[in-house]
């Protein structure tokens, strides 16, 4: 059953969702600051509701700041106002899912190979470093257009000649399930 406080109406909690779920630019999500503009002072009350309504489906909202870091709904109202507010899965995707939301096995394969070396170089590797031990596993054709896509997802962040881990990464990949400390 879903419990949705009384004193919200379910017509902001349907903006939210709209704003929240609906991609505007080519990054997913919506700035804290437009939910205020568009929900009210209580924007971060409707939020918390409409993560109610998106818990049975395997969905919650997470606000997300400088850096990729996740930031709590109880935070500062301050802070949120420059997070950005996401809808993300709760659980990891089925290859199915995963599929037939436009993803390639081998973008899969190749976000997982680069968020592990990532990982194992604390999160900061040379781009041609990276290039060279996905090169020895991948098509080169294929890898350069797909880093090229997960550096615009935001999945993957370039800083100078460096890669770096996305704040989508970090948001949206358990890390610990994909260097298998978890079941």
């Amino acid at each position: 059953m879903i419990i949705i406080p009384a004193r919200i109406p379910s017509s902001k909690i349907r903006r939210a969702a709209r704003a929240i779920l609906f991609k505007s630019r080519s990054k997913p999500g919506v700035k804290g600051w437009e939910l205020y503009r568009l929900l009210g002072e209580d924007f971060l009350e409707v939020v918390k509701a409409l993560n109610n309504v998106l818990e049975p489906l395997g969905l919650t909202v997470k606000a997300v700041g400088e850096g990729g870091v996740t930031l709590s709904l109880d935070g500062e109202k301050r802070a949120l106002k420059k997070a950005v507010f996401v809808a993300v899965l709760k659980e990891p995707p089925t290859l199915q899912e995963l599929r037939t939301s436009g993803w390639r096995i081998d973008d899969v394969a190749i976000l997982a190979t680069s968020l592990l070396y990532l990982t194992s170089s604390n999160g900061r590797v040379h781009r041609k470093q990276l290039l060279d031990i996905l090169h020895s596993k991948f098509d080169k054709r294929r890898v350069t257009y797909v880093l090229e896509k997960l550096l615009r997802m935001g999945y993957l962040e370039e800083e100078g000649e460096n890669i770096v881990i996305g704040w989508r990464s970090k948001i949206e990949v358990d890390f610990e399930k994909l260097v298998g400390l978890k079941t």
